[in-house]
């Protein structure tokens, strides 16, 4: 279980966020290969409830109450031809935030907020698109007074970290992602939070270097909201949702906690097999002192018809002596060699139907998201999504 704290100020649409991503990922992505399925029916209802309320025509879902946090547990599945498996296990955790902009000190929510933090394996911080808008225009107060706290408490995460720009359809056509991350840098705390992640490579898998990344996002796409004279996003009437990048940065977060993910599963198969070896290496050495003790003594029978007078019990240990040899020389069978040689060749294809369990499925997860992001990458428009 890897745990993802989504982070922000009030009104910055974490929440609104996490039901796109639900509503995108429900069935199996067509490019990824794979689907959320909930810890329990009532979050999967609940985040659809949450979700058809930003689509429909009534008001924008409200604001998380202060006094709850949230939990959304999901299982990253991948099927294939044969079964369906579990490529890892995720939890989001929706702070509100209040908690953040104004923080209680030495209160037990507060503490809580901070442990979690220390202990959580990635972050998504969340930008408010309305106010990054301002920020470009030349009002820069919210990183001061909303975000300066955010900032120190990412700090302790060593795991990945990663800003989504929301409401990515206010900045585009007026803003590019290169100028927006110019402005972001000439701040002090978010330009030493991006300068302090170091580059990062897993067991020489393609995974793109950055352990930060600036994301548009648009949770109900363009065309569907629209700025008002009050400052309020208001639903344009009769128009459809049609999220823009919500998929991106949930491949931009997992590949480490895929990978991690992956060496678990390996080294539990890899412990299974040693005990296996290890059974089988016991059944040999009992099967070789018998053989050694039923033909110990007619060996020194044949011995001492030629003179040679050696005692049966060290025959019998000579003959039990390369026990050990025998059974340290069994590796992997092969079989098993040349099913994961099978697997390897599959997986260059990228084949779906290379699964075959649950550590081949978070390998085949880690390359679809690797590929989703270098695709990602590769556009010029998002150029200067890479912070770090």
């Amino acid at each position: 279980m890897y745990t993802i704290v989504t982070l922000g100020p009030s009104g910055a649409g974490k929440t609104v966020y996490l039901a796109a991503l639900w509503h995108m990922l429900k069935l199996e992505h067509p490019r990824l290969k794979c689907y959320l399925k909930p810890e329990s029916r009532q979050q999967g209802y609940k985040l659809g409830q949450i979700y058809n309320e930003v689509a429909g025509p009534g008001e924008w879902p409200l604001p998380t109450d202060g006094n709850v946090f949230p939990e959304w547990t999901f299982s990253c599945k991948v099927k294939s031809q044969h079964g369906t498996y579990t490529a890892l296990k995720v939890r989001y955790i929706d702070y509100a935030g209040d908690r953040l902009t104004d923080p209680q000190s030495g209160s037990t929510e507060q503490d809580r907020l901070e442990e979690t933090l220390r202990n959580a394996d990635a972050l998504l911080g969340l930008l408010d698109g309305r106010k990054v808008l301002k920020l470009m225009r030349g009002n820069g107060e919210f990183l001061d007074r909303d975000m300066t706290q955010v900032f120190s408490l990412m700090q302790d995460c060593d795991g990945p970290i990663h800003f989504v720009i929301t409401k990515w359809d206010l900045l585009a056509g007026h803003y590019s992602l290169r100028q927006i991350r110019e402005r972001l840098m000439e701040h002090p705390d978010f330009a030493v939070l991006a300068t302090s992640r170091s580059d990062w490579h897993i067991r020489g898998m393609p995974v793109p270097p950055g352990r930060m990344r600036l994301i548009p996002v648009s949770s109900v796409g363009r065309e569907f909201a629209v700025l008002g004279a009050d400052g309020g996003m208001h639903k344009r009437a009769n128009a459809r949702p049609r999220p823009l990048n919500v998929d991106v940065a949930f491949a931009a977060v997992l590949p480490d906690l895929v990978a991690r993910a992956y060496d678990a599963a390996k080294a539990d198969q890899e412990r299974a097999r040693r005990e296996a070896r290890g059974q089988w290496r016991g059944w040999f050495a009992d099967f070789t002192r018998v053989v050694a003790s039923t033909v110990a003594a007619p060996v020194s029978t044949v011995l001492a018809t030629r003179g040679i007078q050696v005692p049966v019990h060290l025959i019998a240990a000579f003959l039990s002596s390369g026990t050990g040899a025998v059974a340290n020389a069994v590796n992997i069978p092969p079989s098993e060699l040349r099913k994961a040689r099978r697997l390897q060749r599959s997986f260059r294809k990228r084949s779906v139907n290379a699964v075959t369990d649950d550590a081949a499925a978070a390998q085949f997860v880690l390359h679809r998201l690797v590929e989703e992001l270098q695709a990602f990458e590769r556009s010029p428009e998002n150029d200067g999504t890479v912070l770090s």
